[in-house]
């Protein structure tokens, strides 16, 4: 901790040396631009840059068809016109990302323990082809390695070379302010906060699927009508569909309209999703399941307040059974604008049902949510039987300073128990993290977490985070039951 603290140190001063050294394949690009970029980021614009997402595809750069606007440092392959109108252009983007991670009592002390840590290093490049206004192509790689971790890599940590994404889009004008998107291929779908339907990012190898997504848009609503086949990852191979497993669904999401909308941000999401698998585990029983999950979404940002909250219902057969099922997540927050670092005061809520020795499949499927951000950093908790209170605080540290665009620092607290005593707790990729049997404790445990998010400017950005799993009588009675720390820190070059 105490060298890496130094690194960090270092690292803000402008020593590329350390960068390198702490994280060395970011590190390298990250260097050879950071002068570069830093110059850049007081350059006036006469358009802004749309910000870098985790979903590529979404950056529209067609704004730097005018020569004079292209004053970023990479705007030179942010647009490159094809024809002489420039309605056909092409567009390149990529990030590297460099995370070393280090586990004290990994899974609680069961398994290979991992004494010095280790590095997940990520690579993806873009390709986005605009072929007039309404036909585009897009195509992302992706190379994710694991270096130094003993027992070897899990599942989501290596994908060494793949196609990521591939697909095309289909885009029909119905009115001058309303449209209908096609698009076909691999991709990534994500709805809402990601907590049934998202991408992984926080993984080294982030989650795909092989789709077909017609999306209706209007003034205030989107439409989404979806199929999709989940992408299985293979180390070393071409990542392939799981065998006959499928979501389908319909989300629709409404913008309050009128004055009302800019008072207090509000919208409602509603959908309904179908998922078929060929096998899911639910505590110690793995069976087919089909089950349907009907849910919706209200957030509301009436300042200096916001809201969010997400109910579901879920009902299907597992192992030719009948199943009922739910979840409630709800999270609250209260910004002090005005004072120093203007802290955000938040609690969240969450419960999940589970199954009993009779009905496993009562259990909530989680389906394929993006986990990370959802119950805690270790990720040993996933949202399947589950009962979780979280209070926490957020912090604006720096703002549009010199080596700084903006500094954060996360803070919060969680407590979880098991929703039913016979069932199993998952993690939050679905796995058992412990099976049910053998004892009615409840307590699972809480989980503190801090984390600094450093954005140094717009190709730049670092994080690094600590957190501290306190076991609870659960985890006591069903194996090894030691405190777990996670330590982590990663520097991301993207352009």
């Amino acid at each position: 901790m105490r060298n890496s603290k130094r690194a960090a140190q270092k690292i803000s001063g402008g020593n590329c040396k350390n960068i390198t050294r702490l994280i060395p394949a970011a590190g390298l690009m990250a260097c050879a631009t950071l002068n570069t970029a830093r110059a850049d980021d007081t350059v006036p614009t006469i358009l802004s840059p749309p910000a870098h997402t985790v979903l590529r595809y979404d950056e529209d750069y067609s704004y730097l068809k005018d020569p004079a606007a292209r004053t970023n440092l990479f705007d030179p392959v942010k647009f490159i016109p094809l024809d002489k109108q420039g309605d056909i252009y092409v567009t390149f983007g990529g990030q590297v990302r460099d995370r070393y991670e280090f586990f004290n009592n990994y899974l609680f002390g069961k398994g290979v323990q991992d004494p010095n840590g280790y590095n997940l290093i990520r690579t993806m490049l873009d390709v986005d082809l605009h072929l007039g206004p309404y036909f585009r192509v897009f195509a992302e790689g992706i190379s994710a390695t694991e270096q130094g971790r003993e027992g070897g890599p899990r599942p989501s940590d290596v994908n060494e070379a793949d196609l990521y994404q591939a697909f095309g889009d289909f885009i029909v004008p119905i009115t001058s302010d309303s449209s209908f998107t096609l698009r076909a291929g691999r991709q990534v779908i994500v709805f809402g906060a990601q907590r049934l339907i998202g991408v992984s990012d926080f993984t080294n190898v982030r989650r795909n699927s092989d789709a077909v997504r017609g999306t209706f848009k209007t003034p205030g609503n989107t439409l989404d009508l979806f199929y999709e086949r989940p992408v299985q990852v293979s180390e070393y191979g071409f990542d392939h569909d799981y065998p006959r497993t499928f979501l389908m669904g319909i989300y629709d999401t409404w913008t309050v309209p009128g004055a009302l909308a800019k008072a207090i941000k509000a919208k409602v999401e509603a959908y309904t999703l179908y998922v078929q698998r060929l096998s899911n585990t639910f505590n110690t029983s793995a069976a087919g399941e089909k089950r349907y999950t009907f849910g919706t979404r209200w957030t509301a940002n009436p300042k200096p307040f916001d809201f969010d909250l997400e109910g579901d219902y879920q009902l299907g057969t597992f192992n030719g059974e009948e199943t009922r099922s739910f979840s409630v997540a709800e999270i609250s927050g209260y910004t002090l604008e005005n004072a120093m670092f203007a802290p955000r005061l938040f609690l969240g809520f969450d419960i999940a049902s589970g199954g009993d020795r009779n009905h496993p499949g009562d259990a909530f499927d989680q389906l394929f949510p993006s986990g990370h951000d959802q119950f805690g950093t270790i990720d040993a908790i996933g949202r399947q039987n589950i009962i979780d209170v979280h209070p926490g605080a957020t912090f604006n540290l720096l703002e549009n300073k010199p080596g700084a665009k903006e500094l954060t620092l996360l803070a919060q607290y969680r407590q979880f128990w098991r929703e039913s005593d016979q069932d199993a707790v998952y993690t939050s990729s679905g796995s058992i993290l412990r099976t049910g049997s053998g004892t009615s404790a409840t307590g699972v445990g809480g989980e503190l977490d801090f984390q600094f998010n450093w954005q140094l400017n717009r190709y730049i950005s670092a994080y690094t985070g600590y957190a501290h799993f306190f076991h609870g009588a659960f985890i006591s009675a069903t194996g090894p039951a030691n405190d777990i720390d996670f330590v982590y820190t990663a520097m991301t070059f993207t352009f």
